[in-house]
């Protein structure tokens, strides 16, 4: 999800690195579990999905529930992570907002470019996640401290780049609109290589947190946090095609 420095997930981690439990953690428990939230995002979106491509618009109710979802799923990050006895509850409320974000922001990529761009997007999401779940097993790639440090550097700096973005656009200065395509490009390149980096250390959290035994509860935290950099992930990528899909008719 974020860097282990300064996030609720991080601290979590660092306050029950040596806390065992008879009824410990498992690999099995958190691809469970993050295999039931990506169900509760699929139903719950693919019915969202096809009501927008139905219609091929968005009404009223489903920009509330846009709206409504995006700080409804913040919430339950902030809380999920920080509760154990509340972060089964929080996970699944997590995976029911995004369901319906991602649904709708999904249908409405899907109307304004159409040729499969969101099941490419699904496809391209699983196949990087399976890629660096790979590269780290193998140890093709070590998440050592300074790696750690590195990417919660960027992440802080690309968390003010979009600040100053929007700042801008406040004077007029938007460089993110659409006539922007390149550097659009730019920028949306180097959010997906941050997101997939970010895989790398909610894999290393989850295999830290099991090592140690740590209560079985921390299953729903864990598997939570990867869901998070995973629909982060997704977003990227879908914005990505969408920005190479407006390059090529131009």
């Amino acid at each position: 999800m974020f860097g282990l420095h300064r996030n609720p997930m991080a601290s979590t981690i660092e306050r029950n690195a040596s806390y065992s439990s008879a009824d410990s953690a498992t690999y099995g428990g958190v691809v469970l579990r993050a295999t039931i939230m990506v169900a509760i995002m699929l139903v719950v979106g693919g019915f969202m999905f096809q009501s927008i491509v139905a219609t091929e618009m968005i009404s009223g109710t489903q920009v509330g529930l846009l709206f409504g979802g995006m700080i409804v799923g913040l919430i339950s990050v902030i809380v999920g992570v920080r509760s154990l006895r509340l972060s089964q509850f929080f996970s699944l409320l997590y995976a029911t907002a995004q369901g319906f974000v991602l649904g709708i922001i999904s249908g409405m990529y899907e109307v304004a470019f159409g040729d499969g761009i969101v099941i490419t997007a699904v496809a391209a999401t699983a196949g990087v996640v399976t890629a660096m779940l790979f590269l780290y097993r193998s140890g093709v790639i070590k998440v050592t401290a300074r790696f750690r440090s590195i990417m919660f550097s960027l992440l802080i700096g690309y968390f003010f780049f979009l600040i100053l973005m929007m700042i801008l656009s406040f004077f007029g200065m938007n460089f993110l609109q659409t006539g922007n395509l390149g550097f659009m490009l730019i920028i949306s390149v180097a959010a997906t290589v941050l997101a997939t980096l970010m895989l790398l250390i909610d894999f290393d959290n989850i295999t830290k947190m099991v090592g140690n035994n740590v209560d079985r509860r921390y299953e729903w935290v864990l598997a939570l946090s990867l869901m998070v950099t995973i629909v982060w992930l997704y977003i990227e990528i879908l914005r990505l095609l969408a920005i190479l899909a407006s390059r090529s008719r131009n």
